[in-house]
């Protein structure tokens, strides 16, 4: 059984910082335009083909465009508030979700730390949209401990922070095909995913991503570049 306590909360940001120091460079320069980027190795091959005639940076993550049943569960915030996940999702012009718990000492951290940069980029440009975190370990990551863990890493107001049942964040997650091996959330591999509100497609990305290249992945999103078709998992 994992003990907390202040060991824990200097060892998670001690890791953020030496991660980030990374993450940090590689954001540096970010703009508006959006990269040019490969195509997915899931896409169809009309859409690959269209997209080697033109230079493609090479991601350092795994990219693709799924398309998943939203999944019908209430969770609840870090203000403690009910939150009906399917709305939320639709509660924006664009939704980022990614997957994180309070006590992990690995990519959460980063993850985290990543988003509320991002964030910070993204809002120069006007845009409505939200960025919803969903904790892989609702018995533990009370509202109480998520509004402290949110303070920690000055998320701001777009980003939202959810838990819940057991159930029904393994409803999310089996939902969203991001079910971690033996459910040993120590073992989860870091995932985003983006999406418009009303397409049927996800933007998914496999990996860590450091900032700038996930404001570059946003923005496609938002302004429809990139179009390739999904695949249903």
């Amino acid at each position: 059984m994992i003990q907390h306590g202040n060991h824990d909360g200097i060892r998670m940001i001690l890791g953020a910082l030496m991660l980030g120091a990374f993450f940090s460079t590689a954001f540096a320069g970010v703009t508006s335009a959006a990269e040019p980027a490969t195509a997915s190795a899931e896409a169809t091959p009309a859409a690959a083909g269209k997209a080697s005639g033109s230079k493609r940076a090479e991601r350092s993550y795994g990219y693709s465009v799924r398309t998943y049943k939203t999944p019908e569960v209430g969770l609840t915030d870090a203000n403690g508030a009910s939150v009906d996940l399917s709305s939320a999702i639709d509660s924006a012009d664009t939704v980022v979700v990614g997957f994180i718990f309070t006590t992990c000492q690995g990519v959460c951290p980063v993850i985290t730390a990543t988003m509320a940069n991002a964030t910070r980029e993204l809002d120069k440009d006007g845009r409505d949209y939200k960025v919803l975190l969903v904790s892989l370990d609702p018995e533990y990551d009370t509202p109480a401990r998520l509004n402290e863990y949110a303070k920690r890493f000055r998320t701001g107001e777009r980003i939202s922070f959810l838990t819940g049942s057991r159930d029904d964040i393994f409803e999310v997650l089996r939902r969203f095909d991001s079910l971690y091996l033996g459910g040993r959330k120590m073992s989860h591999q870091p995932v985003t995913l983006i999406r418009n509100r009303g397409d049927h497609a996800w933007v998914r990305l496999d990996g860590l991503v450091d900032a700038r290249s996930l404001v570059s992945e946003i923005r496609k999103v938002q302004t429809g570049g990139e179009p390739i078709a999904a695949v249903t998992p």
